[in-house]
C-alpha cells in the first residue's frame, strides 16, 4: 500500500509538470501573432514536448523507483534461494550528456534586407505574395523547407504567415543583439490625470515638466522605482514606474490588405491636403474679387471729385492772377509777381467712398484665414511616420521639431525664423487655450523653450518628436504648453 501511495504522489507531480506545456500550447492557438521573444519560448514549449511520451516515461521511473529501497541494497528472492539477504551492488549513477539549453531566441529571426522583400504563399518565387518585409522586422520561424533556390522559412511576423528566403534573415547570436536593438519599449500614463517628468530618478528630484495621462512615451531605461522616458529629442527624464504601464513593440511585416490601407492613407491625405489648397486659391481670388469689384465702383465718383476739385484750383489761380495784374497795370521787368501757391489735396484725406467699410473686405479675409488654417493643417498631416533628422529641415528625408513648422509654413510663403525660440518670438502671442488649427504651441524645460509643435484641432498637435517616432501626432498636453502664436491671423 504504501508503494502504491509512493507512485500516486509522484504521478500526481508528473501530471502537474506535463500540464505547463499544454497550456503554453493553448495559448498559442489563441492567435496571438506576436512575433519576438514571448512567441519564441510559446513555439518552444508547445512545439516540442509530447506529453503523452513524457508521461509513459514518467510512469516507468516510478516503477522502477517503487521496486527499490532507499538502503544500498535490495533483497532479490531467487529459484533456490536460501533465505539469506544478497548484496546487490548499487548501479553506478548514468551522467547524462550536457544538452545545450534553449535559448528564447532559436526561433526568432530579424530581416536583413534593403527596402523590402516580399513574403509568398510558397517556396518559390512565382507564388502569391502575401506580405513584405522591411528592415530589422521581428519574425517567428516556423520550419526551414528546400525551396526555389535554396532555403527559405515558414515565418509568421504581425498578422503575416509565409515563406521567405533564409539568405534574409540573420539567426541566433546575431539576431538576438539586433532584436534587443531594434525593440522599443513604449509607457502609457495610467491611473493620473498628470505625473511629474524629473530630472533624477527620485521623487525630490526638479520637475521638468507634466506628462498626460493617457499619452505614448519611448522608455528607455530602469533605475530602481522610476522609468527613463524621451519625451522629445531634447527632453529626457524619470516617472515613477507605478503609474505608467510598459510595452515592448517591435517592427513586423505588413500583410497585402494592410499594405493597401497604408497606401489608401497616403493617398487619401494627399486629396485632403490638395482640397484644402484649392480652397485657399478659391478664397483669395473670391477677396481679389471683391476688391476689384469694389475699386471699379469707387472710381467713377473719385475720378468726378478729382476732376471738380482740379476746376477749383484753376479757378482760384486763375483770379489770384487776374487780381495781380490789375493791381499792377505798370508792371515792368522791374517788378515780379509771386504766382499764389497751389495746394494739392493730402494723401491722408482720401474721402471714404462706398464699400470703404471693413465690413464686407472683413468676411473676406476671414474666409481666407479660415481655408489657410486648414490648407496649413492638411499639408502638415501629408508627412506623418516620415523621419526625425537633427538640423533637418526637409519633410520627407528629415527634419527637427523647428524645421519641421518652418518648412509647413514656408510652403504658404510665411516666414517664421528657424529654432523654436525664433519662431516663439516672431509670432504673435495668444493664449494657450485659444489656439485654433495652424497655430503653434511651445513647450519647454524649465524656462528654456525647446520644442516647438503644430496645432492641428481636436486637442492635438502634429510634431517631429524623436528618431524613434518621427513625424507623429499627440495630444497638445502630452507634455505642458508653456507658450502660443500665430502667423495666421
Amino acid at each position: 500500500m504504501k508503494k502504491w501511495k509512493k507512485i500516486l504522489a509522484v504521478s500526481g507531480v508528473v501530471i502537474y509538470t506535463c500540464s505547463i506545456p499544454a497550456l503554453a500550447s493553448t495559448n498559442l492557438e489563441t492567435g496571438s501573432s506576436l512575433a519576438g521573444i514571448s512567441v519564441a519560448l510559446n513555439n518552444y514549449y508547445a512545439g516540442t514536448t509530447e506529453p503523452e511520451k513524457t508521461l509513459a516515461k514518467s510512469y516507468s521511473d516510478m516503477q522502477r523507483l517503487a521496486g527499490s529501497t532507499d538502503s544500498k541494497s535490495t533483497s532479490v528472492a531467487g529459484s533456490g534461494s536460501s533465505g539469506k539477504e544478497m548484496k546487490v551492488p548499487e548501479t553506478p549513477k548514468e551522467t547524462a550528456a550536457a544538452k545545450p539549453k534553449p535559448s528564447a531566441y532559436d526561433s526568432v529571426a530579424v530581416s536583413k534586407v534593403n527596402g523590402s522583400v516580399n513574403i509568398r504563399t510558397e517556396a518559390n518565387t512565382t507564388s502569391d505574395v502575401t506580405g513584405k518585409i522591411y528592415n530589422d522586422c521581428a519574425a517567428t520561424i516556423l520550419g526551414a523547407v528546400d525551396g526555389e533556390g535554396g532555403k527559405w522559412y515558414k515565418i509568421q511576423s504581425g498578422s503575416v504567415t509565409g515563406y521567405i528566403k533564409a539568405e534574409y534573415f540573420v539567426t541566433g547570436k546575431e539576431a538576438e543583439a539586433r532584436i534587443q536593438q531594434t525593440g522599443t519599449t513604449y509607457g502609457t500614463i495610467v491611473d493620473t490625470p498628470s505625473l511629474r517628468l524629473r530630472e533624477t530618478p527620485d521623487l525630490t528630484g526638479k520637475t521638468l515638466t507634466l506628462l498626460s495621462e493617457g499619452a505614448h512615451y519611448v522608455v528607455t531605461g530602469q533605475e530602481g522605482d522610476f522609468y527613463k522616458v524621451a519625451v522629445d529629442s531634447d527632453l529626457e527624464g524619470y516617472v515613477f514606474k507605478d503609474y505608467m504601464k510598459t510595452s515592448v513593440e517591435f517592427k513586423e511585416a505588413v500583410s497585402v490588405e494592410e499594405e493597401k490601407a497604408r497606401e489608401a492613407e497616403e493617398s487619401r491625405r494627399k486629396e485632403e491636403a490638395d482640397k484644402a489648397l484649392k480652397a485657399l486659391e478659391d478664397a483669395k481670388k473670391k477677396e481679389e474679387a471683391k476688391k476689384a469689384t469694389t475699386a471699379a465702383t469707387k472710381a467713377p465718383e473719385t475720378t468726378a471729385r478729382a476732376s471738380e476739385a482740379k476746376k477749383e484750383e484753376t479757378r482760384k489761380t486763375t483770379e489770384a492772377v487776374v487780381g495781380t495784374i490789375s493791381a499792377n497795370p505798370e508792371n515792368g521787368t522791374d517788378s515780379t509777381v509771386e504766382a499764389p501757391a497751389v495746394h494739392k489735396p493730402s494723401e491722408t484725406t482720401k474721402s471714404q467712398g462706398p464699400g470703404d467699410s471693413t465690413g464686407s473686405s472683413g468676411t473676406s479675409s476671414s474666409e481666407v484665414t479660415s481655408a489657410t488654417r486648414n490648407a496649413v493643417v492638411a499639408y502638415a498631416k501629408q508627412f506623418l511616420g516620415n523621419p526625425y533628422v537633427y538640423g533637418g529641415t526637409s519633410l520627407t528625408n528629415g527634419a527637427d521639431c523647428s524645421g519641421f513648422t518652418m518648412s509647413v509654413f514656408a510652403h504658404f510663403g510665411i516666414s517664421t525664423g528657424r529654432s523654436s525660440r525664433d519662431q516663439a518670438a516672431k509670432g504673435r502671442t495668444i493664449p494657450v487655450n485659444d489656439v485654433k488649427p495652424g497655430d503653434l504651441l511651445f513647450y519647454a524645460s524649465g524656462d528654456y523653450i525647446n520644442h516647438v509643435a503644430l496645432y492641428i484641432g481636436g486637442g492635438q498637435v502634429i510634431h517631429a518628436s524623436n528618431p524613434t517616432t518621427g513625424i507623429c501626432i499627440s495630444p497638445s498636453n502630452y507634455r505642458t504648453p508653456c507658450k502660443a502664436v500665430s502667423f495666421l491671423d
